[in-house]
């Protein structure tokens, strides 16, 4: 009888010991797939980790781990809607660095739009000064005073 109390205490506490190596089996597995470095399965940017993939890379069963750390599941599903808040917020990143390069771009076009709009603009002025110079210089050729294209200072006239 005293025996089978010994058999008994040992087999309970190789169980204790069991659990406790597999709860640390675990707690490192979920430390590594926080940190986003698993070693037995490569993290997706948008995917989730599932159950399976902890157990896998604990190295302990799937019925131990429903079973008897159901602890460890909740933190997965902490880290799975961190990794999709991080998803998220990259995405909505994306999405505002979008928008804000079309209101540039737009505002670009607008401001190319004005200088095309100032540069026909000052073309037009120029070709009208260029008129008005040669009207002028045909009315000083017609009136006799200077030779075109020359400036004489000396003259009385």
């Amino acid at each position: 009888m005293v025996a089978n109390k010994n058999a008994i205490s040992a087999l309970a506490q190789n169980r204790v010991e069991l659990e406790e190596q597999t709860h640390t089996k675990l707690l490192q597995a979920i430390t590594r797939i926080k940190n986003g470095v698993p070693e037995t399965f490569k993290l997706k940017p948008a995917g989730k980790v599932t159950g399976i993939q902890l157990a896998k890379e604990a190295g302990v069963s799937r019925a131990s781990l429903y079973g008897n750390h159901k602890i460890f599941l909740e933190e997965l599903i902490k880290i799975n809607s961190k990794r999709s808040l991080s998803v998220s917020a990259k995405r909505k990143l994306t999405e505002k660095k979008a928008e804000t390069d079309k209101e540039i771009i737009k505002q670009l076009s607008n401001s190319r739009e004005l200088l095309a709009q100032e540069n026909y603009r000052i073309n037009e002025e120029n070709k009208r000064l260029k008129r008005e110079i040669e009207n002028l210089n045909s009315q000083l050729y017609s009136a006799g005073n200077v030779i075109p294209g020359k400036f004489n200072r000396d003259s009385k006239t």
